[in-house]
Protein backbone atom coordinates (compact mmCIF):
# COMPACT_ATOMS: atom_id res chain seq x y z
CA UNK A 1 0.00 0.00 0.00
CA UNK A 2 1.38 3.39 -1.39
CA UNK A 3 2.23 5.89 1.89
CA UNK A 4 2.62 9.48 1.90
CA UNK A 5 3.57 12.37 4.31
CA UNK A 6 1.18 15.42 4.76
CA UNK A 7 2.41 18.34 6.73
CA UNK A 8 -0.10 20.72 8.76
CA UNK A 9 1.94 24.07 7.93
CA UNK A 10 2.36 26.85 10.74
CA UNK A 11 -0.50 28.91 9.07
CA UNK A 12 -2.83 25.68 9.46
CA UNK A 13 -1.57 24.88 12.91
CA UNK A 14 -2.21 28.41 13.81
CA UNK A 15 -5.59 28.99 12.04
CA UNK A 16 -6.85 26.45 13.98
CA UNK A 17 -10.71 26.09 12.24
CA UNK A 18 -8.95 25.82 8.82
CA UNK A 19 -6.22 23.50 9.81
CA UNK A 20 -8.88 21.04 11.04
CA UNK A 21 -10.93 21.22 8.11
CA UNK A 22 -8.05 20.70 5.45
CA UNK A 23 -7.51 17.46 7.78
CA UNK A 24 -10.53 16.20 7.96
CA UNK A 25 -11.19 16.51 4.12
CA UNK A 26 -8.08 14.20 3.72
CA UNK A 27 -9.51 11.81 5.87
CA UNK A 28 -12.60 12.18 4.25
CA UNK A 29 -10.73 10.35 1.35
CA UNK A 30 -11.08 7.14 3.32
CA UNK A 31 -6.92 7.04 3.50
CA UNK A 32 -5.16 5.00 6.50
CA UNK A 33 -3.92 6.83 9.20
CA UNK A 34 -0.59 5.29 10.07
CA UNK A 35 1.13 8.35 11.96
CA UNK A 36 -0.55 11.12 13.40
CA UNK A 37 1.15 13.81 15.25
CA UNK A 38 2.12 17.50 16.68
CA UNK A 39 5.91 17.88 16.32
CA UNK A 40 8.10 21.13 15.74
CA UNK A 41 10.99 19.47 13.84
CA UNK A 42 14.65 20.80 13.92
CA UNK A 43 15.50 23.45 11.67
CA UNK A 44 18.37 21.74 10.49
CA UNK A 45 16.43 18.76 9.61
CA UNK A 46 14.03 21.07 7.15
CA UNK A 47 17.21 23.43 5.64
CA UNK A 48 19.11 20.29 5.19
CA UNK A 49 17.21 17.12 4.67
CA UNK A 50 13.53 18.02 3.97
CA UNK A 51 14.01 20.58 1.71
CA UNK A 52 17.69 20.46 0.33
CA UNK A 53 16.16 20.10 -3.16
CA UNK A 54 15.79 23.58 -2.57
CA UNK A 55 19.10 24.94 -1.67
CA UNK A 56 19.75 28.09 -3.40
CA UNK A 57 16.36 29.30 -4.63
CA UNK A 58 14.79 32.74 -4.58
CA UNK A 59 12.62 31.07 -1.65
CA UNK A 60 14.57 28.67 0.48
CA UNK A 61 15.07 30.74 2.88
CA UNK A 62 11.88 31.98 3.68
CA UNK A 63 10.30 28.64 2.96
CA UNK A 64 13.10 27.07 5.93
CA UNK A 65 12.30 30.19 8.67
CA UNK A 66 8.67 29.95 7.41
CA UNK A 67 8.27 26.28 7.88
CA UNK A 68 9.93 26.09 11.16
CA UNK A 69 8.33 28.98 12.94
CA UNK A 70 5.69 26.65 14.62
CA UNK A 71 5.07 23.39 15.44
CA UNK A 72 3.51 20.99 12.42
CA UNK A 73 0.87 18.60 12.59
CA UNK A 74 2.83 15.48 10.97
CA UNK A 75 0.59 12.95 8.97
CA UNK A 76 1.22 9.84 7.58
CA UNK A 77 -1.37 8.15 5.49
CA UNK A 78 -1.55 4.95 3.53
CA UNK A 79 -4.05 3.76 0.78
CA UNK A 80 -4.28 3.15 -2.96
CA UNK A 81 -2.90 6.03 -5.45
CA UNK A 82 -3.19 8.32 -2.08
CA UNK A 83 -0.45 10.29 -3.45
CA UNK A 84 -2.72 11.50 -6.19
CA UNK A 85 -6.03 11.81 -4.90
CA UNK A 86 -4.39 14.36 -1.89
CA UNK A 87 -2.70 16.40 -4.45
CA UNK A 88 -5.75 16.65 -6.34
CA UNK A 89 -7.96 17.48 -2.50
CA UNK A 90 -5.16 20.02 -2.29
CA UNK A 91 -5.42 22.02 -5.36
CA UNK A 92 -2.27 23.89 -7.05
CA UNK A 93 0.43 25.34 -5.33
CA UNK A 94 -0.30 28.88 -5.81
CA UNK A 95 -3.95 29.03 -3.56
CA UNK A 96 -5.56 32.53 -5.80
CA UNK A 97 -5.08 29.45 -8.75
CA UNK A 98 -6.86 26.77 -6.96
CA UNK A 99 -9.79 25.43 -7.59
CA UNK A 100 -11.96 27.32 -4.82
CA UNK A 101 -13.73 23.50 -3.68
CA UNK A 102 -10.05 22.82 -3.07
CA UNK A 103 -8.28 22.54 0.56
CA UNK A 104 -5.87 25.28 -0.96
CA UNK A 105 -8.34 27.33 -3.10
CA UNK A 106 -10.94 27.56 0.19
CA UNK A 107 -8.20 28.47 2.96
CA UNK A 108 -5.10 29.15 1.40
CA UNK A 109 -4.02 32.81 2.42
CA UNK A 110 -2.28 33.92 -0.65
CA UNK A 111 0.85 32.58 -2.53
CA UNK A 112 3.06 29.56 -1.00
CA UNK A 113 1.24 29.92 2.37
CA UNK A 114 -1.41 27.19 1.41
CA UNK A 115 -2.16 25.41 4.54
CA UNK A 116 -1.13 21.99 3.81
CA UNK A 117 2.44 19.97 2.27
CA UNK A 118 1.94 16.71 0.21
CA UNK A 119 4.46 14.48 -1.44
CA UNK A 120 3.93 15.42 -4.96
CA UNK A 121 4.57 11.84 -6.55
CA UNK A 122 4.51 8.04 -5.10
CA UNK A 123 8.90 8.50 -5.36
CA UNK A 124 8.29 11.98 -3.50
CA UNK A 125 6.20 10.29 -0.93
CA UNK A 126 8.56 7.40 -0.55
CA UNK A 127 11.81 9.43 0.07
CA UNK A 128 9.87 11.97 2.36
CA UNK A 129 8.30 9.09 4.16
CA UNK A 130 11.40 6.98 4.80
CA UNK A 131 13.06 10.45 5.86
CA UNK A 132 10.25 11.48 8.70
CA UNK A 133 10.43 7.90 10.21
CA UNK A 134 14.17 8.91 11.33
CA UNK A 135 12.21 11.80 13.44
CA UNK A 136 8.91 10.53 14.52
CA UNK A 137 7.84 7.28 16.71
CA UNK A 138 5.20 4.79 15.17
CA UNK A 139 4.11 3.06 17.83
CA UNK A 140 2.69 -0.57 17.06
CA UNK A 141 -1.29 -0.67 18.04
CA UNK A 142 -1.88 2.92 19.13
CA UNK A 143 -4.99 4.31 17.50
CA UNK A 144 -3.63 7.64 15.39
CA UNK A 145 -6.86 7.94 13.60
CA UNK A 146 -8.39 8.37 16.74
CA UNK A 147 -5.92 10.93 17.68
CA UNK A 148 -6.18 12.65 14.61
CA UNK A 149 -9.99 13.10 15.14
CA UNK A 150 -9.77 14.53 18.43
CA UNK A 151 -7.35 17.04 16.79
CA UNK A 152 -10.06 18.15 14.42
CA UNK A 153 -12.97 17.93 16.62
CA UNK A 154 -11.28 20.21 18.80
CA UNK A 155 -10.73 23.41 16.04
CA UNK A 156 -13.20 22.37 13.50
CA UNK A 157 -16.11 25.15 15.00
CA UNK A 158 -13.14 27.60 15.83
CA UNK A 159 -13.41 31.32 14.89
CA UNK A 160 -12.44 31.84 11.46
CA UNK A 161 -11.32 34.59 8.84
CA UNK A 162 -12.52 34.11 5.34
CA UNK A 163 -9.07 33.61 3.74
CA UNK A 164 -10.55 36.07 1.07
CA UNK A 165 -9.37 39.07 3.53
CA UNK A 166 -5.37 37.90 3.46
CA UNK A 167 -5.70 37.70 0.20
CA UNK A 168 -7.17 41.34 -0.53
CA UNK A 169 -4.40 42.35 1.60
CA UNK A 170 -1.73 40.45 -0.14
CA UNK A 171 -3.26 42.22 -3.18
CA UNK A 172 -2.90 45.72 -1.72
CA UNK A 173 0.81 45.00 -0.37
CA UNK A 174 1.92 43.54 -4.07
CA UNK A 175 0.16 46.45 -5.99
CA UNK A 176 1.77 48.93 -3.30
CA UNK A 177 -1.25 50.44 -2.30
CA UNK A 178 -0.02 49.46 1.26
CA UNK A 179 3.36 49.13 3.42
CA UNK A 180 4.92 46.23 4.53
CA UNK A 181 4.11 47.17 8.10
CA UNK A 182 0.64 47.77 7.72
CA UNK A 183 0.44 44.36 6.16
CA UNK A 184 1.87 43.20 8.79
CA UNK A 185 -0.12 44.43 11.46
CA UNK A 186 -3.35 43.81 9.80
CA UNK A 187 -2.33 39.96 9.48
CA UNK A 188 -1.49 39.89 13.08
CA UNK A 189 -4.89 40.54 13.72
CA UNK A 190 -6.59 37.74 11.91
CA UNK A 191 -3.90 35.38 12.76
CA UNK A 192 -5.17 36.06 16.64
CA UNK A 193 -8.45 35.93 16.31
CA UNK A 194 -8.34 32.30 14.21
CA UNK A 195 -6.13 30.94 17.26
CA UNK A 196 -5.64 30.22 20.61
CA UNK A 197 -1.94 30.70 20.34
CA UNK A 198 -0.37 33.77 22.34
CA UNK A 199 0.82 36.68 20.73
CA UNK A 200 4.58 35.83 21.14
CA UNK A 201 4.32 32.78 19.61
CA UNK A 202 3.30 33.59 15.84
CA UNK A 203 5.38 37.17 16.36
CA UNK A 204 7.38 35.56 13.11
CA UNK A 205 4.49 34.40 10.86
CA UNK A 206 3.13 38.05 9.69
CA UNK A 207 6.69 39.46 8.52
CA UNK A 208 7.04 35.60 7.09
CA UNK A 209 4.31 35.88 5.50
CA UNK A 210 4.80 39.16 3.79
CA UNK A 211 8.21 37.94 2.77
CA UNK A 212 6.22 35.63 0.69
CA UNK A 213 4.21 38.24 -0.81
CA UNK A 214 6.72 40.19 -2.06
CA UNK A 215 9.17 37.08 -3.13
CA UNK A 216 6.99 37.52 -6.42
Amino acid sequence: MEEMLILLKPDGIVRRYSGARALKSILDLGVKVNFFGIIKPEKEFLSDRHYAEHKGKFFYENLVNFMSSTELAVLIAGGENITQKVRDLLGKTMCEKADPASIRGRYGTTKGINLVHASDSPETAEREVRLWKEIINIEDGRDYENEMLAYIKKYENFPMIDSVRYREISRDLSDKKMERTEAEGLIKELLLKESDFKEEKIKSLPGLITENILLG
